[in-house]
C-alpha cells in the first residue's frame, strides 16, 4: 500500500511540475480575434457581448472531432473577474457554449486527450497574486463540463 501511495505522489508531483513547466512557457499572447479566424465568423451575439471587452487567451483546437477547429476564449468582463467559453464551429454553424470563471492572470491554454477518445480535454491554468489554479474542461454536446481542478476558485 505504501508503494502505491509513493507512485500516486511522484505521478502527482510529476503533474504540477509539467503545469508549472506550461505555465511558464506561456507567452501571454492578447489578440481581439485569431488570426485566420475572421470577426464576421465568430456569432454575432458573442462578438456584440464581446464588444468592449479585452480578449486575454485563445486557442483553436479541434475538441469534438468534427474536422473543424473550435474556438476557446478567455475574456475580461471586470477588472476583477475573467470568464472562458468555447466556439464550436458545426456544420449547420457556430455554436456557443456556457460560460465559466477563467484565471486571473497568467492563462495557460492547453489540450490532452486524457482518455484517448473525443471530445478533447482542455486544461487550463493561471493565477491571481500568488494563487495558482488549473482545471481540466471537455464540451460535451454545448456544455462545457468541468471535470477536475485544483485551487481554480482562489485565482478566477
Amino acid at each position: 500500500m505504501s508503494r502505491r501511495r509513493g507512485r500516486q505522489t511522484l505521478v502527482f508531483s510529476a503533474l504540477l511540475v509539467g503545469l508549472a513547466a506550461l505555465y511558464w512557457y506561456s507567452s501571454g499572447k492578447k489578440a481581439d480575434v485569431p488570426p485566420g479566424i475572421n470577426r464576421s465568423e465568430v456569432p454575432t451575439r458573442f462578438a456584440a457581448r464581446c464588444s468592449g471587452r479585452d480578449i486575454i487567451k485563445w486557442a483553436v483546437q479541434d475538441l469534438n472531432n468534427d474536422g473543424r477547429e473550435d474556438l476557446i476564449m478567455i475574456y475580461r468582463i471586470s477588472p476583477e473577474k475573467n470568464m472562458m467559453r468555447v466556439i464550436l464551429d458545426l456544420e449547420g454553424g457556430f455554436s456557443e457554449t456556457n460560460e465559466v470563471p477563467a484565471p486571473h492572470s497568467n492563462q495557460v491554454i492547453s489540450f490532452r486527450d486524457i482518455d484517448r477518445k473525443p471530445p478533447m480535454e482542455i486544461v487550463v491554468q493561471g493565477t491571481r497574486g500568488t494563487k495558482f489554479g488549473y482545471a481540466i474542461f471537455r464540451v460535451e454536446g454545448t456544455e462545457l463540463t468541468d471535470l477536475f481542478g485544483e485551487g481554480m476558485e482562489g485565482c478566477c
